[in-house]
C-alpha cells in the first residue's frame, strides 16, 4: 500500500493526526480492518461471491483488502478526493487486482443510484457515519451486512450530548457504562433509518476499542421485521445515588422519574436493548482468523472471544471497583464474582469494554452482597 507519511502531520512528538493528511489513512484500524476480512469471509462462505462498496475508501486500504484476501470479491472503492482516487489506483496497480472498480463521487450519490445494489457496505467516515447511513441502506441487497465504524466516541458517550442528539436523535449518559450506551445508541441510530425503508439491522457483532466503535449488522427486508427490530429499543435510566438503573421498552415510552432509593434517574436513548453479537457469527469470524494469522491475532481472537462470552447477558454493566467503594471494600477478583453469582442461577461474565466490569442479570442488591464477601 501507498499511503501519506504520517509523520509529518504531529501534533506533538509522539502523536500524529491521520485527519490532517491529505489522504485519510490510520494504521491503528489495523485491528478493525483485520476482523472485518473475516466477517467478510464468513460472509462468502454463506452468500457466495460478493458485491462490495467501500463508499469513503481514502487510500483504499480496506477496500483492497476485500479484493485481495477474501477470493470471489467485487469491490467498488469511492472516495470524492481526486488525490484518494490516484492513491487508489496506484494501489490497486501494486496489488494485479483486477476486481476492483473505482469511482471518484459523493458517498452518498453513488450509493444511491449504483445498480445492481452490494451484499456488503462498509462505512468507515472521519468522525460520524451518520449522514451516510440512509444511503447505505438503500444499497443494500437483503441479507447482506452494513458495517458502520463511528469515532465520534465522545457525543455518543455523553461528552457533547447536545451532538449527540442532533446527530443521532438519542440523548447519551456519562456513566460507568457510557461506552456500551454509546454503541448502543449508534445501533438503535442506524435501525431506525433503515426502518423507514421496511429494512430490519441486527448486530452480528459489535464492539468499542480505543478511540471508535465497529458495528457489523445483517439486514432483513420486511415491514414485520423492522416493526421487530424496533420493539427491541428503548430507555435505560440510571440513579447516580445507588447505581441501579432500569431499562424501559419501546421508542414511546412512559419513563421512570424516581429510583427507589429516591434518588433521580437520568435517561439514555432511545437505544438498541438487544444482543450486541451473535455467538454463532463471532465463533465462525474466530474460526477464520484463527487460519489467517494476522500480526495481531491474539488481540483480535481476545477481544472476540469476550464479545462471544458476553453476546447472551443484557444490557449494562457493573463496574466492581465503583461497587466496593459503595460498600467500603477492596475490589474482589472478578473471575470470583462471576462464579458467585453463576453459582447462584444468573448469567455473569466479563466485558471487552471495561477491564473491571461484569455484566449480569442479577438483581443490584445482590451483586452488592457478593463484592461486600471480596
Amino acid at each position: 500500500m501507498e499511503v501519506p507519511e504520517l509523520s509529518r502531520y504531529r501534533v506533538s512528538p509522539n502523536e500524529y493526526v491521520p485527519s490532517l493528511a491529505p489522504v485519510f489513512f490510520n494504521p491503528l484500524m489495523e485491528l478493525s480492518r483485520d476482523i472485518s476480512v473475516s466477517a467478510v469471509q464468513v460472509s462468502s462462505d454463506e452468500m457466495g461471491g460478493l458485491r462490495i462498496c467501500d463508499p469513503l475508501a481514502g487510500v483504499g486500504a480496506r477496500a483492497l483488502r476485500y479484493a485481495k484476501e477474501v477470493e470471489g470479491t467485487f469491490v467498488v472503492a469511492n472516495d470524492r478526493s481526486p488525490l484518494a482516487e490516484e492513491l487508489i489506483r496506484r494501489n490497486v496497480e501494486l496489488n494485479g487486482l483486477r476486481n476492483v472498480e473505482i469511482h471518484r463521487r459523493d458517498a452518498n450519490a453513488l450509493l444511491a443510484d449504483y445498480r445492481p445494489r452490494f451484499h456488503i457496505v462498509d462505512l468507515d467516515p472521519f468522525g460520524s457515519p451518520a449522514p451516510f447511513i440512509d444511503a447505505a441502506s438503500s444499497a443494500l441487497l437483503p441479507g447482506g451486512m452494513l458495517f458502520v465504524t463511528a469515532t465520534d466516541t465522545a457525543p455518543l458517550c455523553g461528552a457533547h450530548p447536545r451532538a449527540c442528539l442532533r446527530r443521532y436523535a438519542a440523548r447519551p449518559l456519562r456513566t460507568e457504562y457510557c461506552k456500551e450506551l454509546g454503541l448502543r445508541i449508534l445501533i438503535g441510530f442506524c435501525q431506525r433509518v433503515a426502518a423507514k425503508r421496511d429494512l430490519a439491522l441486527v448486530p452480528v457483532l459489535a464492539y468499542g476499542v480505543r478511540h471508535y466503535f465497529r458495528v457489523h449488522m445483517r439486514v432483513r427486508r420486511g415491514a414485520r421485521l423492522a416493526d421487530d427490530v424496533l420493539s427491541e429499543q428503548g430507555y435505560v435510566s440510571h440513579c447516580r445515588e445507588c447505581g441501579e438503573r432500569v431499562i424501559t421498552r419501546g421508542l414511546v415510552a412512559h419513563l421512570p422519574g424516581e429510583c427507589e432509593c429516591g434518588g433521580k434517574l437520568q435517561h439514555a436513548g432511545p437505544l438498541w436493548l438487544g444482543k450486541l453479537a451473535d455467538k454463532v457469527f463471532v465463533r465462525r469470524v474466530l474460526g477464520d482468523l484463527s487460519r489467517r494469522g494476522f500480526r495481531l491475532s491474539s488481540r483480535e481472537m481476545g477481544l472476540l472471544n469476550r464479545c462471544a462470552e458476553e453476546a447472551g447477558g443484557p444490557p449494562t454493566f457493573y463496574d466492581l471497583h465503583r461497587l466496593a467503594r459503595m460498600v467500603r471494600t477492596s475490589p474482589p477478583r472478578i473471575r470470583r464474582v462471576i462464579v458467585a453469582l453463576r453459582s447462584r442461577g444468573y448469567f455473569a461474565s466479563r466485558t471487552h469494554l471495561s477491564g473491571v466490569g461484569v455484566r449480569t442479570d442479577a438483581p443490584r442488591d445482590l451483586v452488592l452482597s457478593v463484592v461486600s464477601k471480596g
